[in-house]
C-alpha cells in the first residue's frame, strides 16, 4: 500500500522501517522480526536436511547396488549438498515469489530493498552466504547480524540488497466511535460537514488511543483539537461539554452522514444500472 503526505510518512517512520521506491513512493511494509525469521528458517532447515539425507542415502544405495566408483559417490554426495543448500532456497524463492515453505507458514517474503521481487543472482547470493553464516557457523554470524540490524537482515541480505518482510499481519479493529447520549439531540441538528480532512484524521487518530496517553498530554491534545474543530461546527455544543465527548460526537455524526451519503449513491447507481438493463437494445 502506497502512502503519501508528511504526516503519514512520519507515522510510518516512527512505527516501522518504511521502504521508499525509486519513484519516491512510500511503501507500508514491515520488516519481519528476528523471532519470525528464526521459526521460518527452522522449518526450512528441517526440509533441507531431509533433502540432503535423502540424496546421500540414494547415492549410497545406488553405489551399493551398482558398485560405483568412489569418485561418482563423492560427486553424488556433492550434488545432494548443492541441491539441499542452494537449489532448495533458490527454487523456492523463484517459484513462490520470494517465499519458502517456512515463510509461507509464517507469512513472510523476501524482497529487494526497494520492495521489488528478488532476482536469481540475489537468491543465489543469499543461499551461498547462508552456507557460511548459518550452516558453517551454526547460525552465530547470521544471528549476530540479524540482532544488530534494524531490519533483522543477515549478511546475505546485506550483500544481496534484500530483506524479509511480514506480509500476513494481524489487523487491529478499533471500536466504533458513537455519539455520547448527552449530545445526540445536538448532533442531529449540527453542521459537521465542513471539517477539513486532516482535522478528521487527527481526531480519528486521537480518540482510540486517548486512554493510553499521559493525562496531561491527553488534556492538551483534546483541548487543541477542540479549538481547531469549533470554527467548523455550528451550532456550538452545549456549555460544559467535555472536549473528548464533543470530538466523539462530531466524528461519529460525520461518519454516519458519510455512510448514509455513500449508501444513497450506491442505491442510485444500482437503480440506474437496472434501468439501463431494462431499456430495449433497439432504442
Amino acid at each position: 500500500m502506497a502512502t503519501t503526505g508528511t504526516a503519514a510518512a512520519a507515522t510510518l517512520s516512527g512505527d516501522r522501517d518504511a521502504l521508499i521506491t525509486g519513484d519516491a513512493v512510500l511503501l507500508d511494509l514491515r520488516a519481519a522480526s528476528f523471532a519470525t525469521r528464526l521459526v521460518s528458517f527452522l522449518v526450512d532447515a528441517v526440509l533441507q536436511l531431509v533433502l540432503l539425507v535423502g540424496g546421500i542415502v540414494a547415492v549410497a544405495w545406488l553405489a551399493a547396488r551398482t558398485d560405483l566408483d568412489d569418485g561418482y559417490v563423492a560427486a553424488g554426495a556433492l550434488l545432494a549438498s548443492v541441491a539441499a543448500y542452494i537449489g532448495y532456497p533458490v527454487l523456492c524463492e523463484l517459484l513462490l515469489r520470494g517465499r519458502s515453505v517456512g515463510r509461507l507458514l509464517m507469512g513472510t517474503r523476501v524482497v529487494r530493498d526497494d520492495g521489488g521481487p528478488v532476482h536469481v543472482r540475489q537468491s543465489v547470493l543469499r543461499a551461498v552466504m547462508a552456507m557460511f553464516e548459518i550452516w558453517a557457523t551454526s547460525g552465530a554470524v547470521a544471528m549476530t547480524c540479524a540482532v544488530i540490524d534494524r531490519r533483522s537482515r543477515r549478511v546475505g541480505d546485506l550483500l544481496a540488497g534484500t530483506m524479509v518482510i511480514q506480509e500476513r499481519m494481524r489487523t487491529r479493529t478499533e471500536p466504533r466511535v458513537e455519539v455520547p447520549l448527552s449530545l445526540r439531540d445536538w448532533a442531529r441538528g449540527a453542521d459537521v460537514g465542513r471539517l477539513p480532512l486532516p482535522l478528521l484524521q487527527d481526531i480519528r487518530a486521537f480518540l482510540p488511543r486517548a486512554g493510553r496517553i499521559n493525562a496531561e498530554s491527553r488534556h492538551h491534545l483534546s483541548r487543541d483539537l477542540l479549538h481547531r474543530t469549533l470554527p467548523h461546527v455550528a451550532p456550538a455544543p452545549p456549555p460544559g461539554t467535555p472536549p473528548e465527548e464533543f470530538l466523539a460526537a462530531v466524528l461519529a455524526e460525520r461518519s454516519h452522514r458519510d455512510e448514509m451519503r455513500l449508501r444513497r449513491a450506491q442505491e442510485r447507481q444500482t437503480e440506474l444500472a437496472a434501468e439501463v438493463r431494462a431499456v430495449p437494445f433497439s432504442v
